[in-house]
């Protein structure tokens, strides 16, 4: 079974809550407005709530408060919004993992994490619009969620390889999964972006996160997220101090930063961190 046909098979499964298909249809209808935004939105009480907790988080640093549905959507933007949105509902869409793959509360505080580290490398990288770092950092490992909640057998043959001495000494997961399939959770992670009709740059950086020497064109969205995954790897795994012997030497030049400057992030991201696993996943925050 290839990439492709994995992700035919997962959307047969699995489906995006009905605001996001609603949102969707009205994002390309004529009479498309912020107004008949927040008007769909305000429908679901909970995600206007998150959406109003997002909208006033440090994620966007607005000065002043922000008190209406439409208000948030003009801060956060409609697109941007669109795809804020779709994000935080992979939570929901696939929240049944096994246990012996993974803990769901550890996969999105990893998530979570990779996202507000990427949002402030990209700061320091002078990227437009850093904030959507974060929705790429929250979604760079959607393959492997997807591979876990929907073929638990894949999924057992990676981890159990995984957990072997050999390849547990040298290898990563995203290895392994390529010598079991011939293919790896981030090849599955672009083609559900695909189906989903995420930006390119979404689809661009969950694939060359893994596979920056692949790219025939300057990735350097996926190299924030290559820099911000193995930093949050390293930190939870308490291996920091060897960080940088797993970072691709590609992203340095790409984004002009070295070991150092990501050093600093660390502890200037943690309260960011616990900010927005309260809005997103309070289950995760500490």
């Amino acid at each position: 079974m290839t990439a492709q046909a994995l992700v035919k098979d997962i959307n047969k499964l699995v489906s995006l809550p009905e605001i996001c298909t609603k949102l969707d249809q009205l994002m390309d209808s004529p009479h498309n407005s912020i107004q008949a935004m927040a008007k769909l939105i305000c429908q679901d009480v909970n995600l206007s709530a998150r959406l109003l907790k997002l909208a006033n988080s440090s994620l966007y640093g607005f000065s002043g408060r922000v008190d209406s549905i439409p208000r948030a959507i003009s801060i956060i933007g409609t697109t941007e919004l669109m795809i804020l949105i779709m994000a935080t509902s992979t939570m929901m869409t696939f929240k049944e993992i096994p246990t012996q793959f993974f803990n769901m509360a550890g996969f999105w505080r990893h998530s979570v994490y990779c996202g507000v580290f990427a949002k402030r490398v990209a700061v320091l990288c002078n990227i437009l619009h850093p904030d959507r770092l974060f929705i790429a950092g929250l979604l760079h490992d959607i393959g492997l969620l997807a591979i876990c909640s929907k073929y638990p057998d894949m999924a057992n043959q990676i981890f159990k390889k995984l957990g072997t001495t050999e390849a547990a000494s040298n290898k990563r997961i995203y290895e392994v999964e390529q010598e079991l399939f011939g293919y790896d959770h981030a090849e599955v992670g672009r083609e559900l972006a695909i189906k989903w009709h995420l930006p390119d740059y979404l689809q661009d950086a969950i694939y060359y996160h893994h596979h920056l020497e692949e790219a025939d064109k300057p990735v350097l969205d996926a190299a924030v997220i290559h820099i911000a995954s193995e930093a949050t790897h390293a930190i939870e795994t308490g291996a920091i101090e060897n960080f940088n012997e797993e970072i691709n030497d590609m992203v340095w030049p790409l984004t002009g930063l070295n070991k150092e400057t990501i050093d600093e992030i660390h502890d200037e991201a943690l309260p960011e961190l616990e900010e927005m696993l309260s809005i997103l996943l309070p289950s995760a925050a500490q």
